[in-house]
């Protein structure tokens, strides 16, 4: 049986490791960044949703922000009342029951589209 040898040579493999690594640096910021900016905006519709008799609790929602080690962001309301008024049905004049909760459920349906467009021309 005849051995078959072949002699390989990489070249550049030091920059490709370099630049893989710059990528793996680079894209888990690209995603927190985009997941904040889709966080913000559902912060936005739900403070829309969030009653207007309770414009303490409107103006006290925040988002925690998601970094490259957590990729996690976090939309909380600041009051004591705030889950009372979230979880309670009333009548409303302005606003709604549930107002964080829906626009999460509203998002869910695009958030994947969402995150592509906040991505598209950052990677």
């Amino acid at each position: 049986m005849a051995r078959v040898s072949a002699d390989v040579t990489l070249t550049g493999l030091s920059r490709a490791t370099n630049q893989l690594r710059l990528l793996a640096e680079l894209i888990p910021r690209q995603v927190a960044q985009a997941l904040n900016e889709v966080a913000e905006e559902t912060k936005t519709v739900a403070q829309e949703r969030t009653p207007v008799e309770f414009g303490v609790l409107k103006a006290s929602a925040k988002v925690d922000h998601a970094t490259a080690a957590t990729l996690a962001a976090t939309i909380t309301y600041g009051t004591e009342y705030a889950i009372y008024v979230h979880e309670v049905p009333a009548r409303h004049v302005v606003g709604q029951w549930k107002f964080l909760e829906s626009a999460m459920n509203d998002r869910q349906g695009t958030f994947a589209s969402d995150m592509a467009n906040a991505l598209r021309g950052r990677l």
